[in-house]
């Protein structure tokens, strides 16, 4: 018959400090140390039964040392405050200590047991009178009732652990070869005894074993590992069906959008928003393919498409993705300096998994000289950033930075374009106004509710209404790095959209939106709006 420990609790609480740690930690010991237990079991013996032999205790012990098996029952660390009276300073010198305890249902005991371990009838009968006679387990106020007996768990739910199991416990446990030695065991001498030591100071009157030796020696001669005890990781598993939590949670849509915050010694200015745009990308990207291939983060096209695909923003044929539902780039300058201070990246089609950890990985970038921090304040939807400028809602929205053209003037064809947009500035900023029409109307298809109805009319100071600057234009970066970009060579203007009721943004329009051109935010009051009294 398996050996099998029944230890019950009555107060429900089980005291008890880890080796190495000290009790104002708050780190209970759970579940009980075997090397505790054992040694426990010695004490009893020497106090409580002293017609039992040292050849009777050991042939009892030994079959124990290898690490047991646990059925723990539900438990929870909690603690106690008290202010324990020193004396150091008189009568009222106290100082806090931490009681903490692990809790458990009084009823359910804890069971510990060697399923691989039968002792003869005598040796039962031995172990059986130990276990009776102990009343605490830990610390004095850890009552214990400890039984042998006779039935064994159909699961035990703490085991030694594999190298596999996640979150391992350690625990520790007397040392098979090593716990009955006793080349580590103090040697008193006749000069010690002429001094007036008395053996009995440390358990000189116990069996000289390594799992006798008392904790003042241990601390004294400061060993690096206990003598005759070791530490083995346990796992914790669960007994019963743990419930879901998200049956009760419920569905949430994928995040959308999510906003930085950039801090260095350098901001970029608002006029290189597209290059930090694409700096962004970029590294969003190099993250998800780390992600997905730790040991080869070299990427076919193909699985861009598959493991990120709001990022990438591209089909299997490497063209844009329509509806603009993949993720817009947008650095934004909130506090009006002319330096980008947030970036955002919204992507109606919403992150994938993959796409949110590299989100959160995304901490520093290097631009230019000098290295940029990024820090997560906000992820989820849009109408959850009701303090951010760049989403409204508002009535007019005004450029942040430049709209530029997505089409070339049609010279030729049945749909060609009028002769006077080709003529003087005025012809280019008609045929400027005209593509942004076209897009809001293409908007529109997609989101009536939000774009229908909206009218242009051109910025009226004549810049990008940014800033004390008043930045043109033409100062910004209007081209992405990688080849092929035509950007500085399209029309370009500033303008104001009006809305028939308030909208919310994000709103960026016109070539490379995705990468912060075209962007528009809510038009600040001036004194200029104000009426006059």
């Amino acid at each position: 018959m398996p050996v099998t420990l029944t230890l019950n609790l009555p107060a429900g609480r089980y005291h008890a400090t880890p080796w190495g740690r000290h009790v104002n930690e708050g780190a209970p010991e759970w579940p009980p140390s075997p090397w505790r237990l054992l040694r426990a079991l010695v004490a009893v013996w020497r106090r409580t039964c002293p017609d039992l032999s040292e050849e009777q205790v050991r042939r009892v012990l030994e079959p124990l040392l290898p690490p047991p098996s646990f059925q723990l029952p539900a438990s929870r660390v909690a603690h106690t405050r008290h202010y324990m009276p020193r004396g150091k300073a008189g009568p009222d010198d106290r100082t806090l200590v931490f009681d903490t305890f692990v809790a458990i249902d009084r009823t359910q005991p804890l069971v510990i047991g060697w399923p691989d371990v039968e002792l003869p009838p005598g040796d039962r009968a031995v172990l059986a009178q130990l276990v009776a006679n102990l009343t605490s387990l830990g610390r004095a106020e850890s009552w214990a009732h400890l039984e042998l007996s006779t039935s064994t768990p159909d699961r035990w739910n703490c085991l030694p652990a594999e190298p596999s199991d996640p979150n391992p416990v350690a625990v520790f446990c007397p040392d098979p070869t090593t716990a009955f030695g006793n080349e580590c065991y103090p040697v008193h001498t006749a000069k010690m005894l002429k001094n007036g030591f008395k053996p009995g100071d440390l358990l000189f009157d116990s069996p000289r074993w390594h799992l006798c030796l008392d904790t003042q020696t241990i601390h004294d001669r400061q060993w690096p590992q206990v003598p005759g005890a070791k530490w083995v990781n346990y796992s914790i598993r669960p007994t019963h069906q743990e419930r879901d939590p998200r049956a009760n949670v419920p569905h949430r849509p994928p995040a959308t959008f999510v906003r930085f915050a950039l801090d260095g010694p350098v901001l970029p200015l608002v006029t290189d928003t597209i290059r930090l745009a694409e700096q962004v990308r970029v590294q969003l990207l190099r993250r998800c393919k780390w992600l997905h291939k730790p040991d080869d983060p070299r990427l076919a096209v193909a699985d861009l498409t598959t493991i990120t695909p709001a990022f990438w923003g591209k089909d299997e044929d490497r063209k844009p993705l329509t509806g603009h539902r993949h993720a817009f780039f947008l650095p934004v300058d909130e506090d009006g300096d002319g330096a980008i201070d947030h970036v955002a990246v919204y992507a109606p089609m919403g992150f994938s998994r993959l796409e949110l950890q590299a989100i959160d990985r995304l901490r520093r970038l290097q631009y230019g000289d000098h290295e940029l921090s990024f820090v997560v304040i906000g992820l989820g939807a849009p109408e959850d950033f009701a303090r951010s400028r760049l989403l409204g809602p508002a009535t007019t929205w005004e450029s942040a930075t430049p709209f530029v053209v997505t089409r070339h003037l049609k010279r030729r064809g049945r749909n060609r374009d009028p002769l006077e947009w080709t003529q003087g500035p005025d012809g280019h900023a008609s045929f400027v106004r005209e593509v942004l029409k076209e897009e809001l109307a293409r908007r529109a298809e997609i989101d009536p509710e939000k774009f229908l109805g909206a009218t242009i009319e051109p910025s009226p100071s004549g810049n990008c209404g940014i800033g004390p600057r008043h930045i043109r234009p033409l100062e910004f970066y209007l081209s992405r790095l990688k080849e092929g970009g035509d950007g500085e060579r399209r029309p370009r203007g500033h303008f104001r959209i009006r809305f028939p009721h308030p909208v919310s943004g994000p709103i960026a329009l016109g070539h490379s939106c995705h990468f912060g051109l075209g962007l528009f935010l809510p038009r600040l009051l001036t004194s200029d709006d104000c009426p006059a009294p």
